[in-house]
């Protein structure tokens, strides 16, 4: 048995005793995307007794292996396409296009942000209109026509346009994939499979400078330059992904075609049991607004930032890292992935304790911790042995916690609109992270080993843990307070935040 059909056995186990949602009363919303609540959108959550463990184990591995792979698939080219400027910079596009004039190779990098950071709450409406396999399978095949564009600039003005528009396309991928996952599991799963979406990407992106070095090799070949061989042929590949997106990628539940009505009725209703919003409710402007006064969804937007920060940081400025280190040519591609590999662990660890246990601040507050001391290791210890190590705490430490952040603020709303509006909110702030990064590891700070962004990247860290531990005293206080009756938590009795 694997741990995610034990996770999902002993989460089955317990929702067999009696829970607090019992008896959740049937749904009939009236703002769903399709109007008035048809027959297919009615759940009752008191169905779910009738269902076998054997029979919840099965349907849900099938949910698992149709929905996490072809995500993380998807994710994995994103990143890749993403951040392969700063390969693509070490095997010569920073000469051709004379990047180290002024701040041109920050501005680049920059660019792909704000478009991505300004269509996230759109992208998350189209989504809901279009249905998840064809906005998604789209986005990801637009970007792949950017990509191999961006292997024909000629200045570096045409290189910032096109790193505009991959930005554009890519603001509809992570935080759908997000929410998607979000509305398909029960608060105590959630973790568990984000971090393996995430980390299957991780993972597979941190191949992609040994993939960036094989292509660089076919510099001169059809008189093109290796650097531009790597968007082109990578480009290429994420059209091919975006075509394999628009056929497997899975709907939402009460839309899943894959699943027999049985199958389907039992995610429904074991969603509607536990937190009462299996039937989607309608993104609407007025509603937005109501969120945005929830003090609670902007603190994890910063959480966030402060790890993609260090995310971001490291993916466009460790071959700058590593060569200061003293790796040259294949060493420095071969020690790019070592890193990323050893996320997985530290990742997969946390986020079965959190599922397990219901306590989250925890594992956000260690994996920001590991973060800072890894860079504080690579900024001013003089040993490169040290620094690499230092690498290594960092790479795991903003990466274990992306899925982290996000699975906290997941489990602690209700309510699919809310969702959706939370995983935009949230991923915008992540974009905040990138433009944040580009900006304070400056390229006049190389000679000095970018001591102002190391800075600036630990001092985020410590407010992560502050934070994080005064949201979980707030939530904490507040759980107090529903269980004496005296506040009703996300419009539903019984519900508690997770700490």
């Amino acid at each position: 048995m694997s741990h995610l059909d034990r996770q999902v056995t002993q989460h089955t186990d317990k929702e067999s005793e009696k829970g607090e949602h019992n008896n959740v009363p049937i749904l009939n919303h009236a703002d769903t995307e399709s109007g008035p609540a048809s027959v297919d959108h009615v759940v009752s959550g008191a169905n779910f007794e009738k269902y076998d463990a054997a029979f919840i184990r099965k349907t849900m591995r099938r949910v698992d292996f149709r929905l996490v792979p072809i995500l993380a698939l998807a994710y994995a080219i994103s990143l890749i396409d993403r951040t392969n400027i700063s390969l693509a910079r070490s095997a010569g596009m920073n000469t051709e296009l004379q990047l180290s004039v002024g701040n041109r190779y920050s501005v680049a990098v920059i660019a792909f942000f704000p478009p991505y950071i300004a269509l996230e709450l759109l992208s998350q409406m189209g989504l809901r209109k279009f249905g998840a396999a064809r906005w998604l399978g789209a986005a990801v095949l637009l970007w792949g026509i950017v990509m191999i564009g961006m292997g024909f600039v000629k200045t570096w003005e045409q290189l910032t346009a096109t790193r505009a528009l991959l930005g554009i396309f890519e603001a509809a991928l992570f935080p759908g994939a997000a929410f998607l996952l979000s509305c398909w599991y029960l608060r105590s799963e959630v973790q568990v499979r984000l971090t393996y979406f995430y980390l299957l990407a991780v993972v597979a992106s941190g191949f992609a400078s040994i993939i960036a070095y094989g292509l660089s090799l076919l510099n001169g070949r059809e008189g093109i330059s290796g650097w531009r061989w790597i968007f082109i042929i990578e480009g290429v590949a994420t059209c091919f992904i975006g075509l394999l997106a628009w056929w497997l990628i899975v709907d939402f539940p009460h839309k899943a075609t894959f699943l027999k009505p049985e199958e389907k009725a039992m995610v429904l209703s074991r969603i509607e049991r536990e937190r009462a919003d299996a039937t989607p409710d309608a993104l609407t402007w007025a509603k937005v607004g109501g969120y945005a006064c929830d003090i609670k969804l902007w603190l994890y937007a910063a959480f966030f930032m402060c790890s993609t920060l260090g995310s971001y940081a490291l993916s466009f400025f460790l071959p700058v890292i590593l060569a200061s280190l003293g790796y040259r040519g294949k060493q420095l591609y071969y020690h790019f992935i070592p890193p990323y590999v050893v996320v997985a662990p530290i990742a997969l660890a946390g986020a079965y304790f959190a599922d397990r246990t219901g306590y989250r601040s925890p594992v956000i507050i260690f994996n920001a911790t590991l973060l800072a001391v890894g860079l504080a290791l690579v900024a001013f210890v003089k040993d490169n042995d040290v620094r690499y190590f230092g690498v290594f705490l960092g790479v795991a430490g903003c990466n274990a916690n992306v899925p982290a952040v996000i699975s906290h603020s997941q489990v602690n709303i209700r309510q699919q609109s809310k969702r959706a509006y939370t995983s935009a909110l949230i991923v915008a702030g992540g974009g905040l992270g990138g433009i944040l990064s580009a900006l304070v590891f400056r390229e006049k700070d190389a000679k000095t080993g970018y001591r102002l962004g190391i800075w600036f990247t630990i001092g985020a860290q410590v407010f992560t843990v502050l934070g994080s531990i005064g949201l979980a005293l707030y939530h904490a206080h507040r759980n107090r307070l529903a269980r004496k009756g005296q506040v009703v938590l996300e419009g539903l009795e019984g519900f508690f935040y997770q700490l």
